[in-house]
């Protein structure tokens, strides 16, 4: 058994050891120097960092000055859900059916389609004259600064040229905007009817008055849309699909990137457009995403696919405060592969929507049933498999064959599906000979008591 002195220190001299403040007089903190080993190792780790990062003084200002969002973005609101900043899809049904009333900024939709058709290309279209809307919704021209810019990964030069128009109202709503357009000039004849107009205007106002026709007292609880409206105006539009954006977009608002070209340099033509406008919402767009015709035979390896995915996903993460991005695909063309590529793109994206395009019998039989109601024709169903920031908090969305689609002449909706009853079969079926000696037999009573 050995004895110290109460003030050595244990472990040996006290030469290899380094004071800290806020020891105990007399006792020095035990520090083991590194090996040459692990100095390598912590190089390595280390790698690109500053030496104040490495040693743990990293700029507070770096996340600072990122750009921040003008609050007064009129495509911009609150989620409802999570109160993350939200931007509309360009379709309302849509905005409603993500949660959010929107898409939330810094996330990633993809649209699903099964069959040839090509329904979903008109979602992408929405998607981005929403975003030329945003852009022009303080009065400016489209060679403004704005507050928007559109980013469209396709080798369709014409894709400008056929964004749909703002829809403006039936025709009787366009002849009654130019009347009262008229009417708000000053011209002589206004200015006639007005005098005279206002001789009268004591007995129509006392008339109105008894009538209670002029009464606006009795308001009625608005809705949570009209609440909308009135505090986001020009958040949500409603286009016509017959109609087209006037003026159309731009180089000033619109990039164009042809996925031909090597991932690097879609990728570096993607940032730049982020370090080009720093103050903008980017939207992103990838119609027919791995479409033969657009992307090179190099993308049907599954390694390409998550190269270009995971490259543009990182980019959008990075610029999360101010970028949304919209893809759209055909299923049936990777079908054949077992479903790998779809599942690896599925995991890519934040919110996966499936359009289900109904067969031609499903069709024939709506046709029949709504030959007097044309425009409650749907034309599939719509599956929810994950929605954005919602499905990642391990909440269950998955929703199958609940919602029907509809692309009319105004407008994509999507409204609840329930299979309607066909009248017709309903009366054959009651005037066939079997079911009238049934009803006979029925109604037959016997008057013996």
């Amino acid at each position: 058994m050995s004895f110290r002195k109460r003030g050595e220190v244990l472990g040996g001299p006290g030469a290899n050891r380094v004071p800290t403040l806020g020891t105990a007089p007399g006792r020095l903190p035990y520090r083991r120097t590194p090996g040459a080993d692990e100095l390598g190792n912590m190089t390595d780790r280390m790698g690109g960092l500053s030496m104040r990062e490495a040693h743990g003084q990293t700029d507070s200002t770096a996340a600072t000055q990122a750009p921040q969002i003008d609050a007064s973005h009129p495509g911009v609101r609150p989620s409802p859900a999570t109160s993350q900043l939200t931007t509309s899809t360009g379709c309302q049904d849509l905005d409603k059916l993500l949660g959010h009333m929107g898409l939330p900024l810094g996330q990633t939709l993809l649209i699903q389609e099964q069959s040839a058709t090509d329904f979903s290309s008109v979602l992408t279209k929405l998607f981005a004259a929403q975003g030329a809307v945003h852009n022009r919704a303080d009065g400016s021209s489209a060679f403004s600064k704005g507050n928007t810019h559109l980013v469209a990964l396709t080798l369709n030069q014409s894709f400008a040229k056929e964004l749909p128009g703002v829809y403006q109202g039936s025709k009787k709503d366009v002849k009654r905007s130019k009347v009262s357009n008229t009417e708000s000039k000053i011209t002589v004849q206004n200015t006639l009817e007005s005098a005279t107009s206002s001789q009268i205007a004591p007995r129509d106002l006392k008339i109105a008055w008894r009538y209670g026709l002029n009464d606006k007292s009795k308001n009625v609880a608005p809705s949570n849309s009209d609440i909308d409206l009135e505090n986001y105006p020009n958040y949500a539009h409603q286009f016509d699909i017959t109609s087209r954006l006037v003026p159309a977009p731009t180089s000033a608002e619109l990039t164009l990137i042809s996925p031909t070209q090597p991932l690097p340099a879609v990728l570096t033509q993607l940032q730049s457009v982020f370090q080009k406008y720093p103050k903008k919402i980017i939207r992103i767009v990838l119609p027919n995403l791995l479409h033969p015709v657009m992307y090179p035979p190099s993308y049907s390896q599954l390694s390409e696919v998550i190269s270009l995915l995971h490259g543009i996903r990182s980019i959008v993460k990075q610029n999360a405060e101010r970028a949304v991005l919209m893809s759209t695909i055909s299923t049936d063309l990777y079908s054949q592969t077992g479903g790998q590529v779809i599942t690896t793109v599925e995991n890519l994206f934040d919110s996966v929507i499936d359009l289900e395009p109904f067969p031609q019998e499903m069709s024939q039989f709506l046709s029949r049933v709504y030959k007097s109601q044309p425009n409650k024709i749907q034309h599939g169903l719509v599956h929810v498999l994950k929605l954005p920031l919602l499905s990642d908090r391990g909440e269950m969305h998955v929703m199958r064959s609940e919602y029907a689609f509809k692309n009319g002449k105004k407008k994509f909706e999507i409204e609840p599906w329930g299979i309607p009853i066909d009248d017709t079969e309903v009366q054959d079926s009651k005037s066939t000979p079997e079911t009238l000696a049934e009803e006979h037999s029925h109604t037959r009573v016997s008057l013996d008591f």
